[in-house]
This record gives structure tokens, C-alpha cells and sequence, in this order.
């Protein structure tokens, strides 16, 4: 007779192996897209998927995080409130080359949200890939989340800006400030490299007396 805690382990794997690919089908990423937003191989992602790897509380809520799903959403996924396809091929129903789906996935849309996220990390002196490092994240995660092709839940915004050491107030506050201190600067490199030769040594001397 089978031990009844064994069973009902493999079917919870088996569980979260279906939802987390039924995640990233319903965000249509096919499973190179996604290796990118996370850091992981290609090879991972399928074996996850798949049921070949164990998939710990920690690491599904990694997948529910990155791809934007709410714990509502990914309650109603489970119980099949929410249809979401299991085969590939829906993506190939709807977008019938790759060109296209690469396309739509790398279209961005910067928020208020993401530049403030930017502004926090320059303020803490990380680069990208540090401070995706020191946010429990994928490598890419804090470019993808700055450049607007990672959807941004309250959650997760929340996480990344304890883990700089900051708090919401704060977040809240810089929500309003425009411009922020890096698009000023951004601007006025901008301004500066179109400006001829005469004009650089006119400015010089008194941004020189403002350091």
C-alpha cells in the first residue's frame, strides 16, 4: 500500500510544476524569454515545468512574483476560475512567428514606479545586477523591472525597496518629485554632448564653481 503522504506530496510538485507554466503561457513567454527574466537556463525552466525539479514555496512564489500574479489570481488559476493553456502552441496560434513575440515582450513601459526604483538603487551606488543580487532576485530582474518589461506588483515594489534600505514613505514621496535627480542628470548630459566646442568652454568654469 502506498505511504498517502508521498502521493499527496507528488501532486502538490506536480501542481505548482502545472501552474507555474500556465503562469508564463497566460504573460505568452515562451520558456528563453523566461529564463532571461529570472537568470535561470532554459534546461531549468523546462525541467521545473516539467516535474523534474523540486519546486519549494520559496521558488513558486519567485514565479508568481516576476511574472505579476496576484495570490487571488494564482488561487483562481488552481481551482480553474482562470483558463490558462498548457501547451505550447497557443502562442503559435495567436503569434505566428518569433520575431513578433519578441517584439511585444521587449515593448517598454516605463513607469513612475520603475524610474523611482532606478533613483533608489543610484542612490545606494549598486549596479543592476548587484542589486538584483541583494533583492533575492534574477540577475536581470532590476534591468528588466527598470526598463518596464516586468510587471510591477505593490509586493514586490515593497521588497525591493526594503532590501535598499528605504521605506514606502519614502518610495511614495519620490512617486510625486519630477524630474528626479538621475533624469536631471540624464537631461542635462543630453544638453551638453549636442553643444559645440565654444559652448562647453563658456559653461565650464561655472559648472566647475557649482561642485
Amino acid at each position: 500500500m502506498e505511504n498517502p503522504v508521498t502521493v499527496k506530496n507528488i501532486e502538490y510538485i506536480s501542481n505548482n510544476a502545472v501552474l507555474i507554466k500556465k503562469m508564463r503561457l497566460l504573460k505568452r513567454l515562451n520558456r528563453q524569454q523566461a529564463a532571461l527574466l529570472f537568470g535561470f537556463s532554459y534546461n531549468l525552466i523546462e525541467k521545473l515545468e516539467n516535474g523534474r525539479g523540486k519546486i519549494s514555496t520559496e521558488r513558486f512564489r519567485q514565479f508568481q512574483e516576476v511574472y505579476g500574479y496576484s495570490d487571488r489570481e494564482v488561487e483562481d488559476l488552481r481551482s480553474g476560475k482562470i483558463e490558462a493553456p498548457t501547451d505550447a502552441n497557443c502562442i503559435r496560434k495567436r503569434i505566428t512567428t518569433e520575431k513578433r513575440l519578441d517584439k511585444r515582450f521587449c515593448h517598454r513601459q516605463i513607469t513612475r514606479e520603475c524610474k523611482v526604483l532606478k533613483e533608489l538603487r543610484l542612490r545606494v551606488n549598486l549596479d543592476q545586477y548587484s542589486a538584483s543580487k541583494k533583492c533575492g532576485l534574477g540577475k536581470n530582474t532590476i534591468g528588466w523591472i527598470e526598463n518596464g518589461r516586468v510587471t510591477l506588483t505593490e509586493k514586490k515594489i515593497r521588497k525591493i525597496v526594503e532590501a535598499y534600505g528605504f521605506t514606502m514613505e519614502l518610495f511614495n514621496q519620490l512617486i510625486k518629485v519630477n524630474p528626479l535627480r538621475h533624469e536631471m542628470i540624464e537631461q542635462c548630459q543630453s544638453i551638453i554632448s549636442k553643444m559645440d566646442e565654444n559652448k562647453l568652454r563658456a559653461i565650464m568654469p561655472m559648472l566647475q564653481s557649482m561642485a
